[in-house]
């Protein structure tokens, strides 16, 4: 199975609560399981950690760059 995200990437919830939903960094890519890839991710703006399919997370968008 191939992954979609890479260490170090950052990353949004797939279904975010409430209005500032945080942002995260994929610090791992755990071992494929039955069903789906696992990361382990950190938010970029508290010390929390913790593991998440990849179902439940998605890119973040680049902001366009002005020029």
């Amino acid at each position: 199975m191939t992954q979609k995200f890479q260490v170090g990437q950052t990353v949004l919830p797939a279904h975010s609560r409430g209005a500032n939903p945080g942002t995260y960094v994929i610090v791992q890519v755990l071992p494929e399981t039955s069903h789906e890839r696992q990361y382990r991710i950190k938010s970029l703006s508290s010390a929390s950690e913790g593991v998440v399919g990849e179902t439940q997370i998605k890119a973040r968008e680049t902001e366009p760059s002005l020029r």
